[in-house]
Formats: structure tokens, C-alpha cells, sequence
């Protein structure tokens, strides 16, 4: 058991946390612990800090910059949507498809912000700037949903770029 064995060990239960929604503690469950040392030894266990403030931070960065690197030089089309939470947190997604693929840019909690077409179009010129310069892809296209802020902001957005095709979501109506 090495160091590398150790990391891909620590991504799997990093993925495996996130995919499953497993609470952040269950790294911490004795019951876990007791597992790891009677059926896998050598592996060095690590707790909820580790796991949140090294593993999972790492494992974003290495999954985004690898979702940059395959979306680079092509076009893109980016979908906002927003939604409001369980927790009564307003959050709004910026996403690209780019080669087939989709792929999250950013997901903004504008919670604290009213909801207004300038702050929107604000937000969406952000993200096709970010999209644009940071992931390299050519934007050609934004769809938005159907409120009547994003409305708004789809009529200033097409007046400042006319090159790229502004609709709103078809799945919105």
C-alpha cells in the first residue's frame, strides 16, 4: 500500500460520498473504522476534515480542470436555470453543452440578491465571459428559462451580442 494506492483510495470514497449523498460523517462512523482496519488494513483512514477541507477540494479541481480541458476549442451553448432549495437558498446554475457534453461552469446563491433582469444579465455575461476565456470554447448560443426576468434579460443580452442565438427553454413552457 502506497501513496498512490492511498489517494485513489481516498477519490473513490470521495466520488462514493458524493454520488451516494452520503453525510460528509460517515467517514467518522466507528462502524466504518472497524471495517477499515479488519478488511482493509493498510489503508489509512481519514476523517470528516480531511475529507472536506483536502480530498473533496482537490478531487473539484482535478475533475474541473479536466472538464476544461475537453470542452476547450469547441462551441458551447450555455443554459442558466435557477431554482430555490429545500433550505430556501435561491441558486442559479450556469452550465455548458460543448462536443455533446455538459458540462456545470458555476452555480451562483443569489439569495441575497433580488431578482432582477439587470442582476441576471449580469451573471450571464459573467459566465459566457468565463466560458469563453477560461474554458475556450466559442459561445454560440444561451438559453435561459422562462421568467420574466430572464425574459428581460434575453432582450438586453441579444442587443449587446446579436452574434449569438438567445432563446428560452422549451422545457419551461
Amino acid at each position: 500500500w502506497d501513496a498512490s494506492k492511498q489517494k485513489g483510495f481516498e477519490t473513490r470514497l470521495a466520488k462514493l460520498t458524493a454520488s451516494a449523498g452520503l453525510p460528509l460523517s460517515w467517514v467518522d462512523n466507528p462502524n466504518w473504522t472497524a471495517f477499515l482496519e479488519e478488511y482493509v488494513p493498510l489503508a489509512q483512514p481519514f476523517d470528516r476534515k480531511a475529507l472536506t477541507n483536502r480530498i473533496i477540494p482537490k478531487l473539484v479541481t482535478e475533475l474541473r480542470e479536466k472538464a476544461k480541458s475537453e470542452a476547450a476549442g469547441n462551441f458551447a451553448t450555455v443554459q442558466a436555470d435557477g431554482w430555490t432549495g429545500m433550505n430556501h437558498r435561491h441558486l442559479i446554475a450556469f452550465m455548458i453543452t460543448a462536443d455533446k457534453k455538459v458540462y456545470t461552469v458555476r452555480v451562483y446563491d443569489a439569495s441575497v440578491e433580488r431578482k432582477t433582469a439587470e442582476n441576471f444579465l449580469h451573471l450571464l455575461e459573467e459566465a459566457v465571459k468565463e466560458v469563453e476565456e477560461k474554458w475556450k470554447c466559442k459561445v454560440i448560443a444561451v438559453v435561459t428559462d422562462a421568467s420574466g426576468e430572464c425574459r428581460k434579460a434575453r432582450q438586453d443580452f441579444v442587443k449587446k451580442y446579436p452574434w449569438i442565438v438567445v432563446l428560452d427553454c422549451f422545457a419551461h413552457q
